[in-house]
C-alpha cells in the first residue's frame, strides 16, 4: 500500500505552487484589458513572460542538475517569483509591464518543471501530488475570481506572491533527494538530443501543450462574450481545474493498463475536439457544463507527458530533460499560442482563437501518430 502520509509536505508544496497560477492565469487577460491594453498587447505581454521562461528553463535546468542542494534552487525560484509578482502592481506602462512580467516568469516558468523532477526523484506518488497542484489551481481560480471582482483585479498579484512564499516555506522542510553515483555525473544537453525518442516527443509536445495553457488567458474573453462575468470565469476554472485533480488521481491506474503513450493520444484528440466545440460559440452554460473535458484532455496531457519524458531518459538526465521540455516543448509553444492568439482575438474574436487552437492540436495528434509515439517506448540513446 502506498504511503501517502510521507508525501503530505510535497502535496502542500504543489498546492501552493499551483495556487499562484490559478490566481493569475485566468485573470491576467482581464486585468490587462482593464488597464487599457489591446488583445495584441495582451498576447505580447503574456508571450514575453513565457519567452523568458524558455531561456530560464535551460538555465535553471542546468543549475538544478549540477546543484548538491537541490531544494535551495527551488526555494530561490519561488521567492523570486513572489517578489516580481508583487512588483507587477507598480507597472502601468506597456513596456514596463512586459519587462516585470517577463522577470517574474524567469523564476516562475521553470519552477514547476523543477518541482516535478524533485518529486519524481523521491516519490512514487507523483499523480496524487500533481493532482493536489490541480486542486490548488482550481480552488484559487474560484476564490480569487470572487475576491478580485469584489476588491479589484490588481489583488491577484499580492495573492500570487503570498502563496509562492508559502510554497518556498514548505520546500524548505523537504529532505534533499538521495543521489546515486550516476546522478553525480555532469550531464550535457547535447547527450539528450542524441535520444531520438526524446527529440520526437519534444516536437510533438510543442503542438500538444501550449494551447491548453494559453486557453487560461483567452477563455475569459469567450466566456464573457457568451454572457458570463468575472466571478463566473473563476467558477468555470474552479470546475475545470477541479476535474484535472480528479482525473490526475484516477488516470494513474488507467495509465498502467493502457500505457502513457495511448493515454496521450486519447487526450490530444479530445483536446482538439473540445477547442473546436468552443470555436462554435456555445453559450456560457454549455461552457460550464463541459468543464470535465479539461481534466480528460489538458489534465492528462500535462501529467502523462512529464511521465513520458521521465521514462525515456537516464535517471541522471531527468531534471534537465524535464526542464528542456518545459522550455521548448511547453513554454515556446505557449509563446506562439499566446502571441498568435492575441492577434486572432483582435482580428476575428475569441471563437476564432479556439478554432486556431483546435487546428494546432490536430496537427500535434497527426505528428504523434506519424512518428510512432503512440506505441510503447523505453529508453533509447541513438544518434539522430
Amino acid at each position: 500500500m502506498r504511503n501517502y502520509s510521507s508525501d503530505i509536505n510535497k502535496i502542500l508544496i504543489y498546492i501552493f505552487m499551483y495556487w499562484p497560477l490559478g490566481t493569475i492565469c485566468p485573470m491576467i487577460g482581464q486585468y490587462l484589458s482593464a488597464e487599457g491594453f489591446s488583445g495584441t498587447q495582451v498576447g505580447i505581454i503574456t508571450s514575453s513572460g513565457t519567452a523568458a521562461a524558455i531561456v530560464a528553463g535551460l538555465l535553471w535546468g542546468k543549475i538544478y542538475s549540477a546543484a548538491s542542494k537541490k531544494k535551495n534552487v527551488l526555494m530561490v525560484m519561488c521567492m523570486g517569483a513572489a517578489f516580481f509578482g508583487f512588483m507587477n502592481m507598480t507597472a502601468s506602462a506597456f513596456i514596463l509591464c512586459a519587462i516585470i512580467y517577463s522577470i517574474m516568469y524567469f523564476f516562475q516558468g521553470p519552477a514547476h518543471g523543477i518541482a516535478d523532477a524533485f518529486v519524481l526523484a523521491q516519490s512514487d506518488n507523483y499523480p496524487i501530488i500533481r493532482g493536489a497542484g490541480a486542486a490548488g489551481y482550481a480552488v484559487a481560480s474560484f476564490a480569487v475570481g470572487k475576491y478580485a471582482q469584489a476588491n479589484g483585479l490588481d489583488s491577484i498579484f499580492y495573492i500570487y506572491s503570498v502563496t509562492f512564499l508559502l510554497a518556498a516555506f514548505f520546500v524548505s522542510r523537504e529532505k534533499e533527494p538521495v543521489l546515486s553515483s550516476s546522478e553525480k555525473i555532469r550531464v550535457k544537453t547535447a547527450d539528450l538530443f542524441k535520444n531520438r525518442t526524446f527529440v520526437k516527443l519534444l516536437i510533438c509536445a510543442f503542438f500538444m501543450t501550449g494551447t491548453s495553457i494559453s486557453h487560461n488567458t483567452y477563455f475569459g474573453y469567450l466566456f464573457r462574450q457568451e454572457g458570463g462575468d468575472v466571478a463566473g470565469i473563476g467558477f468555470a476554472f474552479f470546475l475545470m481545474a477541479g476535474s484535472e485533480a480528479v482525473v490526475m488521481a484516477a488516470a494513474s491506474r488507467i495509465s498502467k493498463k493502457a500505457g502513457t503513450e495511448k493515454m496521450l493520444l486519447f487526450a490530444i484528440v479530445l483536446l482538439s475536439a473540445r477547442f473546436a466545440f468552443y470555436g462554435m460559440g456555445p453559450g456560457c452554460s454549455a461552457l460550464l457544463w463541459t468543464f470535465f473535458l479539461q481534466g480528460l484532455s489538458g489534465g492528462i496531457i500535462l501529467m502523462e507527458i512529464v511521465k513520458y519524458f521521465n521514462k525515456i531518459v537516464k535517471p541522471e538526465m531527468t531534471g534537465l530533460a524535464i526542464s528542456i521540455y518545459y522550455a521548448l516543448g511547453n513554454n515556446l509553444s505557449v509563446v506562439v499560442s499566446n502571441l498568435l492568439g492575441g492577434i486572432v482575438l483582435d482580428l476575428a474574436g475569441p471563437q476564432a482563437v479556439y478554432m486556431f487552437f483546435a487546428a494546432v492540436n490536430l496537427t500535434g495528434a497527426i505528428l504523434y501518430v506519424a512518428m510512432g509515439m503512440h506505441k510503447k517506448q523505453g529508453f533509447e540513446l541513438k544518434t539522430v
